[in-house]
């Protein structure tokens, strides 16, 4: 089928389905025209008619999995209905009919469809699993090498270009992420800031520093200082009272300021080889300068389970990290708030943005009858998510209490073009937590830590490297 014919085809078909989903359903918008659509993107890909397949996608259980890839019908969320228009745009291009299930494991780190997989069981095109997760699959020999998939043109924009070098060892890649998901901008790790406190301080917005490059460390630093307060007097700073400077958990501040001076845990040599890179000089300096200041009274860094509700969005917080998913969430507290990446160690790093290890990830089981067919889907999906799905998610993100917040937009953009995956952090490796433990730590010393761990690690690595790309 050429493709002037299916795209008529694929008009008609659209067209009646969103006929039947508005008529059904009160909350969808009706003013989607698909005939208005520009696909002329889609020119490179190869349409052909697939004959009613199946494409059938395993996503995670947990709360927001499966809606991140399917929709049953538009309902007026713009995010769902664009997830929604993209699955029905690609089904009727290809006439596929795109299924999602979900997966049998509630802790989200499941690969249970492993033992189907060995057994030769086609069950699924495309498996979404977290991000850890998604290497269990690949070092016991059940994923496709997408490398091998030519209907995948990774050098598309809608490809995160970190993950394929980073996940490329010795030919061998078996993960991908990109904007068929929302997830790699849903959990990466940015910073949000309380308008009110700013304002209260008479301090102007960090905006400009951050598109000037100026925005580092010390300069967060030094506001986190002035943004806390012992509210109700009493000499003591107390999370259930006080406001503080920066609030953040363990999972959060404490790896993502490792790459905010470009460091790793494992980075490639001259061959493309992943060795274990995490000490260094430079490490040192950025961790001892952080648990400096999250030791201070201005910070609020909670070790355990036992935090005392959620301090930004209660208004106790100049500075809080989290992922851009986040921010929906955000614009039911009384302040306003603005989005601002990470800042830089210095001036001369870059800005870094790691993904929360909880993102999911894109692998294709071996099982798949037809590798180049269902990448042609993968291909379609993360086409048109980029020009449906992420407008859609930058909307709802920069939606703040009062009005879109403009500059926001420009740091997000900052964000999206500093993603980092580390393979020393989005695998299974005795390092992948190493901010975390040190914040669980008295008195948290890398070197030493370092120290104690490094012959595991380094036996980690060997084992990675020996699963996955077929070293040694």
């Amino acid at each position: 089928m050429n493709f002037k014919k299916a795209l008529c085809a694929m008009l008609a078909l659209v067209a009646m389905v969103a006929m039947v989903s508005c008529n059904d359903n009160e909350g969808s918008n009706s003013d989607w025209d698909p005939t208005k659509q520009d696909l002329s993107y889609l020119d490179y890909i190869g349409i052909e008619d697939m004959d009613g397949y199946e494409f059938r996608m395993y996503c995670r259980s947990g709360n927001k999995m499966i809606t991140d890839q399917y929709a049953e019908e538009e309902n007026g969320d713009i995010i769902n209905d664009a997830i929604y228009r993209r699955n029905k745009t690609v089904e009727a291009l290809f006439n596929v009919k795109i299924t999602a299930v979900a997966a049998s494991d509630a802790t989200n780190k499941a690969n249970d469809a492993t033992n189907a997989i060995l057994a030769g069981d086609d069950q699924f095109d495309i498996i979404l699993p977290h991000s850890r997760s998604a290497f269990q699959y690949a070092i016991q020999n059940t994923l496709v090498n997408f490398n091998e998939v030519t209907t995948i043109d990774q050098t598309k924009e809608w490809w995160s270009k970190d993950i394929l070098d980073s996940a490329n060892v010795n030919g061998y890649l078996y993960v991908l992420d990109g904007d068929i998901s929302t997830h790699r901008l849903e959990y990466g790790f940015t910073m949000y800031f309380n308008k009110r406190i700013f304002d209260e301080l008479g301090l102007d917005y960090p905006y400009q520093k951050a598109i000037d490059g100026e925005w580092t460390f010390d300069e967060f630093a030094k506001l986190v200082k002035q943004g806390a307060k012992d509210l109700n007097g009493d000499g003591i700073m107390n999370p259930a009272d006080d406001q503080y400077g920066y609030y953040t958990w363990p999972a959060f501040g404490p790896i993502e300021v490792l790459y905010s001076g470009g460091q790793r845990i494992y980075s490639k040599d001259t061959q493309g080889v992943p060795k274990l890179t995490l000490n260094t000089a430079k490490t040192q300096e950025i961790f001892s300068k952080f648990f400096n200041l999250t030791k201070s009274e201005d910070v609020y860094l909670p070790t355990d389970s036992k935090t005392v509700g959620n301090l930004f969005t209660e208004g106790r917080a100049m500075f809080h990290d989290s992922g851009l998913g986040s921010a929906k969430d955000m614009r039911s507290m009384n302040d306003d708030f603005g989005i601002l990446p990470w800042p830089k160690f210095t001036k001369t790093d870059k800005y870094s943005t790691v993904i929360n290890g909880h993102a999911s990830l894109v692998v294709m089981p071996i099982t798949v009858p037809d590798y180049n067919k269902s990448g042609k889907i993968i291909e379609a999906l993360c086409a048109v998510g980029n020009k449906e799905v992420i407008p859609a998610f930058y909307d709802v993100s920069l939606k703040t209490k009062f009005s879109r917040d403009f500059e926001s937009e420009k740091m997000i953009d900052i964000v999206r073009e500093s993603l980092v995956y580390d393979l020393g952090y989005i695998t299974d490796t005795v390092f992948n937590s190493v901010g975390g433990s040190l914040a669980a730590s008295a008195n948290p010393d890398f070197a030493s830590h370092y120290a104690r761990n490094e012959s595991k690690a380094l036996s980690d690595l060997s084992n990675f490297l020996k699963s996955y790309g077929k070293i040694g």
